[in-house]
């Protein structure tokens, strides 16, 4: 049970690598991309949208582990963790409301600063959280 566990938790953990980077890439590009020359944009376009295929694909990996994780260390009692993981799954909540307001929205609708520091803040109470839940 410990290696399954263990192999989950690096994959949850590199995918919130992939995650948190793309997190602190993709604001800086797309304020970036206004001001950039037109023969640039297309390859700034371009590449928002790996990022944005690296986000929505880091989100399933954490998605998908997490739940695994939860089910294999603790049997599926979510309650068990904790009000510090209520508080990180909260803030994972937050980051799934922007994202899926990012997919769904009309593009510049959201301004990418604010989505960006909203989303660098939520991670970072997820790192925290996560910390005092588990520690």
């Amino acid at each position: 049970m410990d290696l399954v566990f263990f192999a989950l938790l690096v994959l949850h953990l590199t995918a919130f690598g992939l995650g948190i980077s793309t997190t602190f890439v993709a604001p800086i590009i797309g304020a970036r991309m206004t001001k950039a020359p037109p023969e640039a944009r297309p390859t700034l376009l371009g590449i928002m949208g790996r990022l944005a295929l690296n986000a929505r694909v880091a989100v399933t990996v954490l998605l998908v582990t997490g739940i695994a994780m939860v089910y294999v260390r603790y049997g599926g009692d979510f309650s068990a963790l904790g009000p510090w993981f209520m508080v990180k799954m909260g803030l994972v909540a937050l980051v799934f409301v922007m994202m899926i307001l990012g997919l769904v929205l009309k593009p510049g609708t959201l301004n990418p600063q604010v989505t960006g520091w909203v989303n660098r803040l939520s991670l970072a109470g997820i790192i925290i959280s996560a910390v005092l839940a588990f520690n």
